[in-house]
């Protein structure tokens, strides 16, 4: 489980590493959040979540090999990475 707060300013997560083959249960948080931010991807896959100014919304994934797995906002102006490990 990772939780992660979404500010206009960027994301805060909780935990930076993940595990290859093991559910990911993301709950992400917004408190009065505006802008590109509240539009939430994780490109490589293909997770895309639009994210209400203040609530919170629960992605699960499961991440296939180590690595980065990045995750941005729509614009692509705030990113961030999981690192994935075996």
């Amino acid at each position: 489980e990772v939780t992660m707060n979404v500010t206009d300013r960027g994301y805060e997560a909780s935990a930076a590493t993940i595990r290859a083959g093991v559910p990911v249960r993301l709950t992400l948080t917004t408190d009065n959040t505006k802008g590109c931010t509240r539009v939430f991807t994780i490109p490589n896959m293909n997770i895309t979540e639009t994210l209400d100014e203040t609530g919170t919304k629960v992605v699960e994934f499961i991440p296939t090999k180590s690595g980065r797995l990045a995750y941005t906002c729509g614009m692509g102006m705030y990113t961030g990475t999981f690192t994935v490990i075996n």
